[in-house]
């Protein structure tokens, strides 16, 4: 699917009030380990779901409008299992306040180096609170930040879309 394709999907958001949003929070021998978001499930209007997630490549995200998947626990060796759980993420972010809320807008995060092709690193996504949430790719982790942004690198120009055009 083309990064076009994720920012569509993510935008179906726009407009919409949030019932809950869970993520996938991963466990190694049930201790919660925190550099990791995980994926996200957006539960929004009659029944609808949109689902967040990093790319394998270590920079991109993407957007689909279906359910995700909770990962299958697996062991890597006697006494380290390696375990997912889908759980409250506003809970989690103490944002709580949000559920409920309209979701006002989503854009996409571009983000790129000088004079290179920029890449969908990221979604923000703006309540009518005027609070917004950003997930970010961030290597081999994800990130969800609450009304805050990861600080600007030298290298990388960031900006904010709402379409490829």
């Amino acid at each position: 699917m083309s990064e076009a394709q994720y920012l569509i999907n993510a935008r179906t958001l726009t407009g919409k009030r949030l019932n809950a949003l869970l993520h996938d929070q991963y466990y190694f021998n049930d201790e919660k380990y925190l550099e990791d978001t995980g994926s996200l499930t957006w539960q929004f209007g009659e029944g609808e779901v949109l689902s967040m997630y990093i790319l394998n490549d270590g920079e991109r995200v993407g957007a689909d409008l279906t359910p995700g998947k909770v990962p299958p626990s697996f062991e890597i060796e006697p006494n380290a299992i390696c375990s997912w759980r889908r759980e409250d993420l506003l809970a989690d972010l103490s944002a709580t306040h949000l559920e409920g809320t309209i979701i006002c807008s989503v854009e996409g995060i571009l983000d790129a180096f000088i004079n290179s092709e920029p890449w969908l690193a990221g979604f923000r996504v703006t309540f009518e609170t005027g609070d917004y949430l950003a997930y970010l790719n961030q290597g081999d982790n994800a990130a969800v930040m609450i009304n805050a942004l990861p600080p600007a690198g030298a290298e990388i120009q960031t900006r904010f879309v709402t379409s490829f055009e």
